[in-house]
């Protein structure tokens, strides 16, 4: 008995040893091959549409552990990708990875370098083209995780015109001879258009200098759709004008669609700037006396219970414009505050910031890449990932003040005393 006694023990101590020795903790390592698949449909004739999709799938790269990738494609017109755009991809975190076919025409236009019709026309021409694409593959907050795919083909894509062209507007009244804003009189109202600004397409901001004679009467149109074509903004619905004065600067609601005009009856003539953000649920008019540029704010969206889950798509956006955060001097720093009260069937406010309106999916603004929320207090910096978890913060009601600084990729909410 006392020899089977000293037997267990050995054995215990050297199963003891054995455990110690092995070290079955999963660590990190930097992976060495990432493979992109040859796409199935390599060979097929595809004409790029807006709405439409093409899919790249590769491995997963080998972190050493289960690891939550970011994953991106890039793409380029010659195989050895000196210059390249990258891709974003609907699902960031899949190895299987569906890119817009419009994110693709609107690459080709920039690799190739067209800014109009012609251009694309003299350099694409009508017959397929071949594209190439490749894989990139990183985790959140770890250099060396960055690797690059082999390169792969679409061989037979037909691209169109996709370089976005800045939005504008129409200035229509006695500056512009009370001209019919039409289609057929397109060139006298490029004389007379304000124009979102090269550098913020899709903002609906737009601007102009003009040179204005004395005490004018006008209103703006958002199309050359004729009179009664609905596209008309001004001060009232009744076709009215109402009468106004400027100083150094003037600040109107516009209704829309409205065909009352202003008449600024103190305005002596010289030149205005004029500006239309109809960004918000309602058009805004500033006109400053003299020439000014003109900032465009940038905004993201707070996407949350606050808004019911609203997606964060364009037909929301009348939502989601009562819970955007603005970044007004191009300075990478978006704020914006709001009265805020936590929906009564909630345990706290759950949140995470979108860039665009463009429908469900990670976001480089939330909690974590996991996908997990994140509890938060008022006062403290958070860093930001690319994902879908939310922060949540518990909250009573009143006033808060969001910041997001993509210098920093950081979050904060401030109370508001």
């Amino acid at each position: 008995m006392k020899k089977l006694s000293i037997f267990l023990s050995a054995l215990v101590a050297t199963m003891g040893f054995t455990g110690c020795s092995v070290d079955s903790d999963p660590k990190y390592k930097a992976p060495t091959q990432f493979v992109l698949n040859t796409p199935v449909l390599q060979e097929q004739y595809i004409e790029l549409t807006d709405g439409s999709y093409l899919d790249l799938v590769a491995s997963q790269p080998d972190y050493g552990y289960s690891a939550i990738t970011q994953y991106s494609a890039e793409v380029s017109l010659d195989q050895s990708f000196g210059t390249y755009e990258t891709l974003s991809t609907t699902e960031s975190t899949s190895a299987r990875m569906t890119v817009k076919q419009a994110d693709v025409a609107v690459a080709m236009c920039n690799l190739a370098g067209v800014t109009s019709q012609e251009e694309f026309d003299a350099y694409f021409g009508t017959e397929p083209r071949v594209v190439y694409f490749r894989a990139v593959a990183e985790l959140s907050n770890i250099e060396d995780s960055r690797i690059v795919s082999n390169v792969v083909s679409y061989n037979r894509i037909v691209p169109y015109f996709a370089v976005p062209q800045p939005g504008k507007i129409y200035l229509v009244g006695t500056p512009s001879g009370w001209t019919e804003p039409s289609e057929a009189n397109a060139a006298h109202y490029a004389n007379w258009a304000l124009s979102e600004a090269n550098d913020a397409i899709g903002s609906k901001v737009y601007s102009g200098v003009f040179e204005i004679p004395a005490q004018p009467s006008f209103r703006f149109y958002a199309d050359l759709s004729g009179w009664d074509g609905g596209a008309s903004m001004g001060s009232q619905e009744e076709d009215n004008p109402i009468e106004v004065t400027i100083d150094e600067e003037f600040t109107a609601e516009l209704v829309y669609p409205g065909k009352g005009s202003f008449t600024f009856t103190n305005w002596e003539g010289g030149q205005m700037t004029i500006t239309v953000d109809m960004s918000g649920a309602k058009p805004q008019l500033t006109i400053q006396a003299g020439a000014h540029e003109v900032i465009t704010a940038k905004y993201m969206y707070i996407v949350g219970n606050q808004a019911s889950w609203a997606e964060p798509n364009e037909d929301n956006a009348s939502t989601y414009s009562n819970w955007r955060i603005a970044d007004k001097d191009n300075s990478g720093i978006y704020t914006g505050t709001f009265d805020l009260e936590v929906p009564s069937d909630a345990d706290g406010w759950y949140f995470r910031i979108y860039p665009e309106l463009t429908g469900w999916g990670s976001t480089p603004y939330s909690s974590s890449a996991s996908g997990d929320n994140v509890d938060i207090v008022t006062g403290t910096a958070y860093t930001c990932y690319t994902g879908e978890g939310c922060w949540k913060l518990n909250w009573g009601g009143g006033q808060l003040k969001v910041t997001l600084d993509t210098n920093t990729n950081q979050m904060t909410v401030d109370a508001v005393e």
